[in-house]
């Protein structure tokens, strides 16, 4: 059996991958705290969705300026000051709440703010990757990079709950802080110290050819990404069919907490477990791809992640204790991982070098794209109709991206490296 983390046999990502799993675990901390210190300010369903769309709306709008900007200067130097940007962010945010500052339009703000930090910071990482690891060893890289993310994903949260429980019972004593906003300070105090270790790690990392003032000439224009895409037409359906399914299934993570109040009935330690077993779901699915992750089973995999997820948001929509409701959240956050993490390895191992940071640029502004379209519209559907028909509605989505995948694959269409379709 293929070991899941051969990788990591590489000293440069084994760096890489140990500082970015104390960064993604603080920056979950700090996403969860944020949804809902603002849903317990304003009791409104919608304020996650808001928080969720000024954090990847930045990176529609700039996306393929910021993967010009990737394939132009040395990535290792971008991503240093991006992880600093968001340890200075993390640190007013802390200083803003337990001042009482912390409006809700002004949280929102320093959200959107960060969003532009991520929009440089999250195609530059994806473009890293494979500075990192050989060839051979880029989809077992990529999937352990979605297994490091969605460890973050299934931690973080479950710390924001127990800080959260010891929030309520410090908070009496420690002055006119409530409980959640006592906890919410904590866990953004947190998410900044966890920035040291991914800089501590990038220091370390040296990429043999590219001294430190490395600049890159000009590689053509900054909406290459997208005309190689476009003369794909397998690659490009694939990122297609990737924003579909995002924008149908990942609304379910903005729609946990009304979900857990209106529907389960329960505060928000229980909200927390929620986003955690979507995280540990995911983390299933990130390790399934590291480990029988291969080219032949690219097709098998898309189809078998999206049809799991919608599996997971019709249980969502039918469970009514904790209990079931943790189980098929883990099968959304498993299918939708184990589909993104398979796409993402087809197009990484069929890009060039010289358009990677473009068009991982496309790819993330694909993910970024489905928040307006999906979060918004689910707030406010939910809203209006309630959280399980919602659900019911987006797991219809997945299904459609199944079959259209499952019809590409009896056909024998499957994504090929480097191949024009």
């Amino acid at each position: 059996m293929p070991s899941p983390f051969r990788s990591l046999r590489h000293p440069n990502y084994r760096r890489y991958f140990l500082g970015q799993i104390v960064s993604f675990t603080g920056s979950w901390m700090q996403s969860a705290a944020l949804m809902w210190l603002l849903y317990d300010r304003t009791g409104d369903v919608r304020w996650p969705s808001y928080l969720l769309v000024a954090q990847v709306g930045p990176t529609l709008l700039l996306g393929t300026w910021a993967g010009h900007l990737a394939d132009r200067w040395p990535k290792r130097d971008l991503i240093v000051r991006t992880q600093a940007a968001f340890l200075v962010n993390a640190v007013v945010l802390a200083v803003l709440v337990a001042g009482g500052w912390a409006a809700p339009l002004l949280v929102l703000a320093l959200q959107l703010l960060n969003g532009v930090i991520q929009a440089v910071d999250l195609p530059t990482r994806l473009a890293f990757v494979p500075d990192l690891v050989p060839r051979e060893d880029l989809i077992n890289a990529v999937g352990l990079n979605a297994m490091l993310f969605n460890s973050g994903r299934a931690v973080g949260p479950a710390a924001t709950g127990l800080l959260f429980l010891l929030a309520a019972e410090v908070a009496p004593h420690v002055g006119r802080l409530s409980a959640v906003e006592l906890g919410a300070v904590g866990c953004f105090a947190l998410n900044a110290v966890s920035f040291l270790a991914v800089l501590l790690a990038l220091r370390r990392i040296e990429i043999p050819g590219l001294p430190a003032d490395h600049v890159r000439p000009p590689p053509g224009s900054m909406w290459d990404g997208v005309r190689y895409l476009a003369g794909r037409r397998r690659l490009g359906g694939l990122v297609v069919l990737t924003f579909v399914l995002c924008a149908f299934a990942w609304p379910v993570l903005t729609l946990f907490p009304g979900y857990t109040r209106t529907q389960l009935g329960l505060a928000e330690e229980s909200y927390s477990f929620l986003v955690s077993a979507l995280g540990g779901g995911a983390l299933l699915g990130a390790l399934a791809c590291a480990t029988y992750g291969t080219p032949a089973r690219r097709g098998a995999f898309l189809v078998c992640g999206a049809a799991a997820a919608a599996a997971g948001l019709i249980g969502l929509a039918a469970a009514t204790s904790l209990t079931v409701a943790v189980g098929w959240a883990g099968c959304v956050g498993g299918g939708l991982i184990l589909f993104l993490s398979t796409g993402q390895s087809a197009v990484q191992l069929a890009v060039p070098d010289d358009v990677r940071g473009r068009v991982m640029a496309v790819w993330a502004m694909t993910l970024s794209a489905s928040a307006p379209a999906g979060h918004l519209l689910a707030g406010q559907l939910a809203d209006a109709v309630g959280v399980a028909a919602v659900f019911e509605g987006m797991a219809l989505g997945c299904i459609l991206v199944a079959c259209a995948l499952l019809v590409v694959l009896l056909k024998g269409f499957e994504p090929r490296e480097g191949v024009k379709g």
